[in-house]
Parts: C-alpha cells; structure tokens; sequence
C-alpha cells in the first residue's frame, strides 16, 4: 500500500510541476491562479498521504492491541 501512494504521489508531483511550468510561461489571466493553486498542490498533497499513513498505522496498531487483549481473556 505505501508503495502505491508513494507513486502516486510521485505521478500527482510531476503532472502538479508540468501544470506549474506551463502556467508561468503561458500568458493567460489566469495563469497566476494556477500556479499558485499547482503549488498548494506540490505542499498539501505529500501532507495528506503522511497524515492517512499515520492514521492508518494507528489504528492498525490499536486493532492489533484489542485484538491481542480479547485473545488472553
């Protein structure tokens, strides 16, 4: 499962950088939006997958330790 997200993460990065690149060479109006809302991209996104893998692992240790505890009873 990390493995997955990692690539994911690393697919959602560089599509998020290509976006970023073509937004600051293109002369669009809005082009500055979509650069800063590609590099809100490249700093929230890493977050959400370190905070989902966190939790999951919290919880898989919690479910380990009822499990263990309903087990010695």
């Amino acid at each position: 499962m990390k493995r997955v997200l990692a690539l994911l993460c690393i697919f959602v990065l560089l599509a998020s950088i290509i976006v970023m690149l073509v937004a600051a060479f293109s002369g669009s109006p809005n082009a500055s939006t979509i650069f800063v809302a590609a590099l809100a991209v490249n700093v929230i996104f890493p977050v959400m997958i370190w905070v989902f893998l966190q939790t999951a692992e919290y919880f898989r240790k919690k479910g380990e330790k009822i499990r263990q505890e309903e087990n010695q009873e």
